[in-house]
């Protein structure tokens, strides 16, 4: 580790149960900070987050540590071989008593050097806007300023089950040809391929200059699907398929972790710009919503992530009940 005084900042490649706990800790003050009464991030949440992924991406810890004690944390992400160029700094946290004293600059610039070195030529992260913590480091390390994104969430009690069985109601007037095939957890081996195909269509949402989703074989998807589950996760997909083709065509994704019951991930949901405007992402959504409410007592906030220009998703959303609790400045910054 390097260290100046006392301050020692590094990769923890092994984490014990007390480094996991204080960086889960510098994480649960960061979002109560930013989203008022926020309830903890688990531990134990962090450590599978570490632990499970595809075996084509890596995931790092790095903590700074006073006198023996946490006081910044950042975790970075090295996605697949067909992304090389991009590194994402997930999180990057530092204790209010020690900011404005270079430790979350060293701690980008600790994520910086490692990404150089594995080849990346852009780190990209964000930060609440309007933070007073956040805001500036990435614009002091030359960082460009990029697409706003909010955090939406709705309460599950609010939800309007009539409206979700509305809008399966209007979808059988109009998607005439189209039918829906759903699974859980593992993707059937017969559809994975036109699945890990589907997924590209994300490239169609809005998304930051840097970043453009890899292409997706059925092997990464089968991963993905394992390290979820590795994880403790249950996922619910829903795909729509073009009855004349056989072709998926559209799918949303709705996933559960233990560590928080209380909260469930609205994932990916897209259409193929094909068959767009005939209602099948309020039918998809409303469908997997609806098995919520029925089956998910225990899940009381559904939260998603939408840019703030993906007009088409965001009226779903919003119809839905979602709303802003933080909304998020995206950064890239060059390494090359």
């Amino acid at each position: 580790m390097d260290s100046t005084r006392s301050l020692e900042i590094g990769w923890i490649e092994h984490p014990t149960s007390i480094e996991l706990e204080g960086a889960a800790g510098l994480v649960s003050a960061f979002l109560a900070e930013v989203i008022p009464g926020e309830r903890p991030y688990p531990a134990a949440e962090l450590a599978a987050e570490l632990a499970h992924h595809r075996s084509d991406v890596e995931v790092r810890l790095a903590l700074a540590v006073e006198d023996g004690v946490p006081v910044g944390m950042a975790r970075l992400t090295h996605g697949p071989d067909s992304d090389r160029r991009y590194a994402s700094l997930d999180e990057l946290v530092v204790a209010p008593d020690h900011r404005r004293r270079g430790v979350g600059r060293r701690l980008l610039d600790l994520a910086a050097a490692a990404s150089r070195l594995d080849g990346r030529t852009v780190l990209a992260g964000a930060g609440p806007v309007g933070h007073p913590g956040s805001g500036g480091l990435a614009e002091r390390v030359g960082a460009r300023a990029g697409l706003i994104e909010h955090q939406n969430r709705t309460v599950v009690a609010g939800i309007d089950r009539s409206l979700l069985e509305a809008w399966v109601v209007r979808a059988a007037e109009r998607a005439d040809g189209y039918s829906l095939v759903a699974f859980d957890g593992r993707c059937p081996d017969d559809l994975v391929d036109g699945f890990a195909k589907l997924t590209g269509v994300m490239n169609t949402a809005p998304h930051t200059d840097a970043w453009e989703m890899p292409t997706v074989t059925a092997q990464m998807v089968h991963e993905g699907e394992e390290a979820f589950r590795q994880k403790g996760g249950v996922g619910w997909t829903v795909c729509v398929r073009h009855d004349g083709s056989g072709q998926l065509v559209a799918y949303t994704e709705l996933g559960f972790l233990p560590y928080r019951p209380w909260l469930a991930e609205q994932g990916d949901t897209a259409v193929d710009p094909l068959h767009r405007d005939k209602g099948l992402g309020r039918w998809i959504k409303a469908t997997n919503a609806l098995r919520l409410l029925d089956e998910r007592p225990e899940v009381e906030v559904i939260e998603t992530w939408n840019a703030s220009v993906n007009a088409p998703m965001l009226s779903i959303n919003d119809a839905m009940g979602f709303r802003p609790v933080v909304s998020w400045q995206d950064w890239e910054l060059a390494l090359d």
